[in-house]
């Protein structure tokens, strides 16, 4: 514990007796995340260290931090502070195996009863429930050289999301831009860090860890309220918001460099069709609020002037003739079906000659059906050298249309079922609609087909949204991220997993911000999937990518709300049944 090491061999070695986790310390683990020709990486290793605890502070001029000094003036009782790091990582192990029985919504197994959401909003209503309750005091620390951000803001919230709306409406006013969940993190009063794994506990485990027990003689804060005699227990925490003033500048300065670039990139949401090809990451609003309301204001402007220029006469579009296909989503299974009626409808459709975005796989087209705007996309690309013939197109197109339309009625039971676990994830979130059309007759332009090709050209259909793109995921990478929207669609993936029988995995997440309604909302497009058959379109790894998912995910809180099964012990139990099945057969 009290050594820095890893098994890769790349700790200093040395002894900090306050060491809070095991591995590298926080110097090492700094630097191994740093490229080591790079200037921060010589700027870190000059930095000097706690003797005690580890940590590395740029103008540490004693042996020792202010923490570790004032704890050293006034030991805590009892068992030293190696005891209590052991402690806490058995009372954290103790925590996770309660599972569920912690969730918002439910009472804690050992301790005090601990209510969350319903008690803490009744203490802010100074109304009473019939529950116990846990009042949360949160102080204002900003990582900055400069004396005037030193100061203190207290106030009450019930999650770090929830506190950071509040906070940007005061931030977003002073600094003109509002903080992401990256800058923002929670720590104990003094300024005393969680421990791994722990941050993101629901409030009942959280308060059974840090403030009861010996871990409480540490993290409890010293001016706690005194209770009235004969009262009912009070139940409070004291944290603080701790924010990364120099990584908030850095991305605000590089936002503004952007947008003095291309004064066309405007952040936020749009209805053109021409727009910014970057979009600020801003912090989940409620729904009754909008991102800009928050930071007070007119709202950016969306407007786009239309740049009007002389073709000499020369078509950029071709009017077709089109047919839909019939398509079915059983809403019990899920099992999609698609058909190709004769005698179906023909509409009137005004497709563009040229490429309007293009991927590695696919070029997309504008499409204009009466009123109603479109994008048409198809395959130029599915792995081999030979052009892609008309069949192949429409069958790789059915295939993304299937992914589409399993990708959405697996979204509507994650948030049905995570609605019925009383589990908070982030509700603004859709999949694309898609429908797929048949030119009739000779193939357009943009089609790149022969006119042998009759009723040949096949094209996936979407609505037209904006270009900005945010990503959560790879075809092989599924990266863990920390704001509300990440955690949920990483759970969303888990959820498909588990709820197809472990068949497939979503996989490559990506999607376009919308204002739908009153809401900002993210549409996915596009996503691919993993199956066992490898059959499910293009970028299926088969049982490959199905094993890189198991190998990266990590499961959050929405997870464990869902009782998801743990993905970590699932793989290591195929290991296991692996090695107990190749000893069969060598005996």
């Amino acid at each position: 514990m009290e050594i820095c090491d890893s098994e890769a061999g790349d700790g200093c070695g040395l002894f900090f007796p306050r060491k809070v986790s095991p591995g590298l310390c926080a110097k090492c683990s700094k630097l191994a995340s740093l490229d080591e020709a790079s200037p921060d990486y010589a700027q870190w290793k000059a930095y000097r260290q706690c003797e005690s605890c580890g940590i590395a502070w740029k103008n540490l001029a004693s042996p020792k931090c202010g923490r570790c000094s004032s704890t050293t003036q006034q030991p805590v009782p009892g068992d030293n502070t190696q005891d209590l790091a052991r402690t806490a990582i058995e009372t954290s192990r103790a925590a996770r195996s309660h599972a569920m029985d912690a969730r918002l919504t439910k009472q804690p197994i050992t301790a005090p009863t601990l209510h969350t959401t319903a008690g803490l909003t009744s203490a802010k209503n100074s109304m009473t429930t019939g529950e116990n309750k846990i009042f949360i005091k949160v102080e204002c620390r900003i990582k900055s050289p400069a004396k005037k951000d030193q100061k203190s803001t207290d106030f009450d919230c019930e999650v770090l999301d929830d506190y950071l709306i509040t906070l940007n409406a005061h931030w977003a006013k002073q600094e003109g831009r509002a903080l992401i969940r990256d800058e923002v993190e929670f720590r104990w009063a003094g300024n005393k860090i969680f421990l791994p794994g722990t941050a993101n506990n629901t409030v009942g485990e959280v308060y059974n860890l840090y403030q009861t027990g010996e871990m409480a003689l540490y993290y409890q804060s010293e001016t706690r309220t005194k209770k009235a005699a004969g009262s009912r227990p009070q139940f409070e925490m004291a944290l603080e918001i701790y924010i990364d003033k120099p990584a908030f500048v850095i991305r605000k300065r590089k936002l503004l460099q952007a947008v003095a670039f291309n004064n066309s990139s405007i952040p936020g949401r749009k209805r053109s069709a021409t727009t910014s090809e970057y979009r600020e990451d801003v912090p989940h609003q409620k729904r009754h609020a909008s991102a800009y309301a928050v930071s007070g204001g007119v709202p950016p402007s969306t407007f786009v002037r239309t740049k009007h220029a002389s073709n000499s006469g020369v078509d950029t579009s071709t009017v077709i003739q089109l047919k839909k296909a019939h398509t079915t989503c059983d809403k019990e299974t899920g099992e999609v079906e698609i058909g190709w009626p004769e005698n179906g409808q023909v509409y009137e459709g005004l497709l563009g000659k040229e490429v309007f975005a293009s991927g590695a796989t696919k070029n997309v087209y504008k499409l204009s059906i009466g009123s109603d705007h479109y994008v048409a996309k198809r395959f130029f690309e599915i792995g081999s050298d030979a052009e892609v013939t008309a069949s192949e197109n429409k069958d790789h197109l059915e295939k993304e249309l299937i992914r589409l339309k399993t990708a959405a009625w697996f979204l509507n039971k994650f948030k049905s079922y995570a609605k019925e676990c009383g589990v908070e994830f982030s509700a603004d979130v859709t999949v694309s609609d898609g429908f797929l059309i048949c030119e009739i007759g000779e193939p357009s332009p943009a089609s790149s087909l022969p006119p042998c090709e009759r009723d040949g050209a096949i094209w996936l259909i979407e609505p037209r949204r904006t270009k900005s793109v945010q990503k959560f995921s790879g075809t092989m990478v599924y990266p863990n991220r920390h704001d509300k929207l990440g955690k949920t669609l990483a759970a969303f993936t888990h959820f498909v997993y588990e709820s197809s029988g472990q068949e497939i995995v979503i996989a490559d997440i990506q999607g376009s911000p919308m204002s739908i309604g009153d809401s900002d909302t993210l549409v996915i497009f596009d996503p691919m999937s993993h199956s066992h058959s490898s059959d499910s379109g293009i970028g299926d790894h088969g049982p490959e990518g199905i094993k890189t998912f198991i190998a990266q995910h990590e499961c959050n809180y929405i997870c464990k709300g869902l009782k998801l099964v743990d993905l970590l012990d699932e793989d290591a139990r195929a290991e296991k049944e692996g090695e107990d099945d190749q000893e069969d057969s060598e005996a």
